[in-house]
């Protein structure tokens, strides 16, 4: 083979060499990623939610990959989080923040880098933010408010457990059910805590509101596994069903076991599957250079023992073999 001939081998093999190397790299930039960072991803409310992220991204042609920063304390890791997908220059980003203020920052960081953020739930304190998918907290539990008047005839003494602070949905949570509550002079709120999601926590907690004050007629739970945890200590303290009404938010096995059994009165359910798909469906239109509302919010429903066989809860629903 003449020197020529060589050479002209080697420069065909270079080419086809970078060639497949430009597509493969072509082929890693393009691929289509929507992040979702959690801060509790272990709460069974968020195993229901993943079900949504992920089927909807499945649908929609794009990779779901979910972020757990391990706690609703732990903004760092979270921040974390965040700043590695941003470097990976993901399609998209929704977020479940673990603090209202301090994922600030990190979004705006992410924004700037063209990254879109859709928060679920919760909001972070910026207008950087591409957009909210939520549901109507300061109303739900206004109506678990409405409820307990109703039932206890606008009289009795009322705790609060009231969940994680430093959070925008805990406040809306909190101020609604306070403030319908004020109109009753009969009705005070005699003990309250902001705690973790945890059982365990929400069962210590409850236990020494009992302790301070014996005749607690109602609970406020932030959501079902802290509703769990003050069941778990009414039981413990000799009560009966119903003895101390526990009013609370979203509806996991566990949460409607507890209402079918007449330990927990009401629950206001914000379709959690529908919200997830919700958050991805915005974050891929905004991917995809489209303009997104600002606010999307789902529908809430009030379930009762009385009610609860009758609500359509397909929002929520997750197939059977979902792990």
């Amino acid at each position: 083979m003449s020197y020529r001939s060589l050479i002209r081998g080697a420069l065909f093999g270079l080419t086809a060499t970078v060639a497949i190397g430009g597509a493969i790299a072509s082929a890693a930039a393009q691929e289509k990623e929507i992040a979702v960072m959690l801060p509790a991803a272990g709460d069974p409310y968020f195993k229901l939610k993943a079900f949504g992220y992920t089927d909807e991204g499945k649908k929609l042609g794009y990779k779901v990959t979910i972020y757990d920063a391990g706690g609703y304390g732990n903004l760092q890791k979270q921040v974390s989080q965040i700043e590695d997908v941003i470097t990976r220059k993901v399609s998209g980003i929704v977020l479940v923040p673990s603090s209202s203020e301090g994922t600030a920052p990190v979004v705006e960081k992410a924004v700037a880098a063209g990254i879109p953020v859709v928060n679920d739930g919760i909001a972070t304190k910026t207008d950087k933010v591409t957009g909210f998918v939520g549901e109507p907290s300061y109303v739900m539990t206004e109506l678990l408010a409405a409820y307990a008047a109703d039932k206890l005839g606008g009289k009795g003494d009322v705790a609060m457990l009231s969940g994680p602070s430093g959070l925008d949905l805990t406040l809306f949570r909190v101020n609604g059910f306070k403030d319908y509550l004020s109109k009753y002079p009969g009705m005070k709120v005699v003990a309250e805590k902001f705690t973790s999601t945890s059982s365990a926590d929400a069962l210590t907690t409850m236990q020494d509101f009992l302790q301070a004050q014996p005749d607690l007629k109602a609970v406020y739970a932030f959501n079902g596994p802290i509703a769990i945890g003050a069941v778990q200590a009414l039981r413990a303290a000799g009560k009966n069903p119903g003895d101390v009404l526990v009013l609370t938010t979203d509806m996991e096995s566990e949460t409607k076991r507890l209402i079918d059994e007449g330990w927990i009165q009401a629950t206001i359910v914000s379709q959690p599957v529908t919200m997830a798909r919700l958050a991805v469906q915005r974050a891929v239109e905004a991917a995809e250079g489209k303009t997104i509302p600002k606010e999307t919010l789902t529908q809430a429903t009030m379930i009762t023992k009385a009610t609860v066989d009758g609500v359509d809860l397909s929002g929520q629903t997750v197939p059977a073999d979902w792990k």
